[in-house]
C-alpha cells in the first residue's frame, strides 16, 4: 500500500509541524509498517484507509534529523496528499496522466523521501551492495578462453 501512495502524491503543506527530530528506530517502525498488506488490492476503500492511516502515523513521529532538506519536503507532500486523498481518487488512477497528479518538483522531493527512508530503514542494503562491490572487484576482468 506505501507503493501506491507514492502514485497519489501532488502539492501540499500541512505537514510541516511534524517532528524532525524522530528517533530512526521509531521511524523506521512505522515506515516500514506491512500491516496492511493483506488488504484486497480491489478494496479501493479498505487501501485507501490503510494508507491514510499509515501516513496519519508518519506525521506523528516525524522524519530523522539527518533527513535532507528534499526528503524531507517529499515527506510533507505526500503525507498532506495522502490525507486529503478520498476513494474517488484512486479509482481514477488508473486513468490519470501522471503530470495531473504530481509536478516533477514534487515527485522528485517523495522520491528523496522515499530512498532516504529506505537508507535509513534498511542499511543492510548498502552493506549488500559494498559487498557485491567487493565480489565484482575479485572477478576476472575478460573471460576464461
Amino acid at each position: 500500500p506505501l507503493l501506491l501512495a507514492v502514485t497519489l502524491t501532488a502539492c501540499g503543506g500541512g505537514a510541516s509541524g511534524a517532528p524532525d527530530d524522530a528517533s530512526v528506530e521509531d521511524f523506521c517502525d512505522v515506515f516500514l509498517d506491512d500491516s496492511g498488506s493483506d488488504i484486497d488490492p480491489e478494496d479501493n476503500g479498505a487501501l485507501l484507509d490503510a494508507i491514510q492511516e499509515q501516513a496519519d502515523r508518519l506525521a506523528d513521529v516525524g522524519t530523522p534529523e539527518d533527513f535532507d532538506e528534499e526528503a524531507r519536503e517529499g515527506f510533507e507532500v505526500f503525507v498532506d496528499v495522502v490525507s486529503d486523498f478520498d476513494e474517488g481518487d484512486i479509482e481514477d488512477l488508473d486513468s490519470a496522466d501522471p503530470g495531473d497528479i504530481v509536478s516533477e518538483e514534487d515527485a522528485d522531493k517523495v522520491t528523496a523521501f522515499f530512498t532516504a527512508g529506505g537508507e535509513a530503514c534498511t542499511p543492510e542494503l548498502d552493506d549488500l551492495e559494498d559487498e557485491l562491490g567487493d565480489l565484482e572487484d575479485q572477478l576476472p576482468s575478460e573471460p576464461a578462453s
